[in-house]
């Protein structure tokens, strides 16, 4: 199978056109971010999106994955409604924990705007509605309206980002413009949406949570884990060192996983919905996935080899000269996510093939092996800087570990690209440094 000339691609590219856009608002409006708000508003902001982003992932107790696996078109439908019922009940849930333990979670996370957490159950169930629709659009190859929904996302939240300083406005204008950005979203994915919400019945609603109830069982932890892992930067930074070094971090994560993530995002989608279909056909399912790594690569390389070189430059001339310790994180954490960037389009993977149980036991690897490096560097080490060196190092090892277990269920051995691939990077790095030893 030639991948790029496939309708892979051409799904792929439309997908990535819309992420490319919205990015591309949001980087144009980080330069004038960066100088309206301080790194504490942008702390504040991260912290709370983190939290909201655990409990985003189980929201529908992942039932919504199995919208794209499912062949029958009636009983997808059915297991969206399953999803945004679970999810709207887990939300009002949440809304009354946090109003009971309100003033001991911001007193953890060191924020000082507290009235800002009776929030999150909203942000929850907004975002975590509209990525349920998502994966039923994702299912009928409705690439222009998801696209479309990014660029929406993105302007209207950004947009009012930029006017809130501006009007002189109370409270925190970057968590006011994620909601309104995520409230237009969610209503754009429902609109036209070709059948009714609430046109079901109960035993069918029982009969697919039952049918699916591994996922639940075991994507759902694993899903948990998993954002735990990957959100316990901003988690120990706030705990540990307040919310400017986590607007630090904040900013460091805009500038180097976020694009990123916005194509692994792309091609991941298109990939769930593909592999889906050849999980029988290892052959194929080799091919195609080998062809996708070798293009993530190529895609990725070049932007961060600059970054992990000039890293620290570069963040001061986009943000503003109070953003030179974004530029230190920045190389310190930009190969970390260049492995997540390089694993993430195939973590459909356990759910294809059914490996929820490793799912959930290596998320649960990743998990206190993350915690554990970041705990250390900052007990032992004594810095914020040796803890995210840490964790980096930990979540490396980790991420190409798992890459080799997906090539392993597509029927590819990748061990020998792996260590070629690390040379390769590292030796390009030595490269890099020494360029910018000599001309400085």
């Amino acid at each position: 199978m030639k991948l790029v000339k496939s309708d892979f691609f051409k799904n792929a590219s439309l997908l990535f056109s819309g992420s490319l856009i919205a990015q591309g608002i949001g980087f144009g409006a980080l330069y004038f971010l960066g100088r309206m708000y301080s790194p504490e508003d942008f702390g504040e902001v991260e912290t709370l999106m983190k939290i909201a982003g655990v409990f985003i992932a189980i929201a529908g107790l992942r039932y919504e994955m199995a919208i794209v696996v499912e062949e029958d078109n009636h009983n997808a439908s059915d297991l969206l409604r399953l999803s945004l019922f679970i999810n709207a009940v887990i939300s009002f849930l949440l809304l009354i924990v946090i109003g009971i333990f309100q003033i001991p979670i911001a007193h953890f996370f060191k924020l000082q705007n507290q009235q800002l957490l009776l929030f999150l159950p909203l942000i929850i169930w907004l975002t975590s509605s509209t990525e349920s629709i998502v994966l039923w659009r994702n299912r009928t190859k409705s690439y222009p309206k998801i696209s479309t929904n990014r660029i929406i996302f993105s302007l209207s939240g950004t947009t009012y980002k930029l006017i809130h300083p501006l009007m002189q406005w109370m409270g925190n204008g970057l968590f006011q413009g994620q909601l309104l950005g995520q409230g237009i979203a969610l209503i754009h994915m429902v609109y036209q949406l070709p059948f009714k919400i609430f046109s079901t019945t109960k035993h069918q609603l029982i009969t697919l949570a039952k049918t699916y109830r591994k996922f639940p069982y075991f994507s759902s932890p694993a899903a948990l884990l998993n954002n735990l892992a990957t959100s316990m930067p901003v988690f120990i930074i706030a705990s540990f060192d307040g919310q400017e070094a986590t607007g630090y971090f904040s900013n460091a994560y805009k500038l180097t996983y976020l694009p990123m993530s916005m194509l692994s995002l792309a091609l991941g989608q298109v990939f769930f919905e593909r592999i889906a279909r050849l999980r029988n056909n290892k052959e194929e399912a080799g091919s195609m996935a080998h062809q996708l790594i070798n293009t993530l690569y190529v895609i990725g390389i070049v932007p961060v080899l600059v970054l992990w070189v000039w890293g620290d430059q570069i963040a001061p001339m986009i943000l503003g000269e109070q953003w030179e310790e974004t530029g230190i994180y920045i190389q310190i954490i930009i190969l970390f996510y260049f492995t997540m960037f390089l694993t993430s389009s195939f973590s459909s993977a356990f759910e294809t093939y059914q490996k929820l149980p490793f799912q959930l036991s290596y998320n649960f690897l990743f998990l206190i092996s993350t915690f554990t490096a970041l705990y250390l560097g900052y007990t032992i080490g004594g810095s914020t800087r040796i803890a995210l060196t840490w964790f980096a190092i930990t979540g490396i090892v980790l991420r190409l570990a798992i890459l080799n277990y997906f090539f392993v269920l597509f029927g590819k051995n990748m061990f020998v690209k792996t260590i070629f691939a690390v040379l390769i990077t590292g030796g390009l790095g030595y490269l890099g440094f020494t360029i910018r030893d000599l001309i400085s």
